[in-house]
């Protein structure tokens, strides 16, 4: 029964994390329409094509090499498959000592959740510099902000 407990717990907090990050990747959406309404009517191309690129760059500097600065470990995602390693392991240190309370997910969802808040955080810097940067230039800062800046603060967080 115990251990029933803790699968059910690993599956809902996998799932929650799947959601949220759901929700938060229509943020980016939401920001890219809003950015798109206050550039003038020339430059909306530009702008919708800013906020695909940089969830592109987002997605593959994290994957690259920010995963890893934010959680130490191997780059390129070495080590962050093997879920049902991490649900028995984790699922024998709760039996053994007791449930402490910590919460038991996927590495593969939080890393899904991290990705999409690393996208919408350069979505935001994005409409802070509409009509104001280089399409380039912009996308050189966001391999520097989502592969090395992103990743080190939310490592010391």
């Amino acid at each position: 029964m115990e251990n029933n407990i803790y699968e059910l717990q690993y599956a809902i907090d996998t799932f929650y994390f799947l959601v949220c990050g759901a929700l938060v990747m229509w943020m980016a959406a939401g920001f890219a329409m809003l950015e798109a309404g206050l550039v003038r009517s020339k430059n909306t191309v530009e702008i919708l094509t800013k906020n695909v690129a940089l969830f592109a760059v987002s997605c593959i500097m994290y994957m690259v090499c920010g995963y890893a600065l934010m959680y130490g470990g191997d780059f390129f995602l070495v080590g962050i498959a093997g879920g049902e390693t991490l649900v028995s392991d984790a699922l024998a240190s709760s039996t053994e000592n007791g449930f402490d309370g910590d919460s038991v997910y996927s590495p593969a969802s939080d890393f899904f959740f991290q990705v999409v808040f690393v996208a919408t955080a350069m979505s935001i810097v994005s409409g802070a510099v509409a009509e104001r940067m280089k399409l380039w230039s912009f996308l050189i800062f966001a391999v520097f902000m989502t592969g090395v800046i992103y990743p080190i603060e939310g490592s010391w967080t």
